[in-house]
């Protein structure tokens, strides 16, 4: 009797284990690279790394310098670069007048694709050009 409180015991224990121990790998993973557009590094701007399969959370961070860092991930995803240069002339409000510059095929109608793997981090170079 007293080997099958033990036998029970350590079951327990194991089985309360069993979640800790994850699938084996990071389930957010640090993206980092570089940014530049027609040889230049784009100063201000944003990336997104949404699942091409539609399916989870996207990760997004500023590009600075022509540099991003941010989590996301693993998987497959849609790459979308968006960026802003001041207008020489003010928008109708009087603020600064922003105009996007990165052709839509890096954003809103994205060609760039990338695939996040289920390792601590990933370096990734998008050089883009009109």
């Amino acid at each position: 009797m007293r080997y099958a409180w033990k036998s029970m015991a350590l079951l327990v224990v194991l089985g309360l284990m069993v979640p800790l121990l994850g699938c084996g790998g990071p389930t957010e993973i640090v993206v980092k690279g570089t940014v530049t557009f027609e040889g230049e590094p784009v100063e201000t701007g944003e990336i997104l790394f949404i699942p091409a399969d539609g399916e989870g959370p996207v990760g997004a961070g500023p590009i600075t310098n022509g540099e991003f860092s941010f989590v996301a991930t693993p998987g497959a995803k849609k790459v979308e670069i968006t960026a802003n240069k001041v207008g020489d002339k003010p928008a109708p409000d009087g603020l600064p007048n922003y105009i996007p510059y990165i052709p839509k095929k890096y954003n809103t109608a994205t060609t760039l694709t990338a695939t996040v793997e289920n390792k601590a981090e990933n370096t990734y170079t998008f050089d883009l050009e009109k």
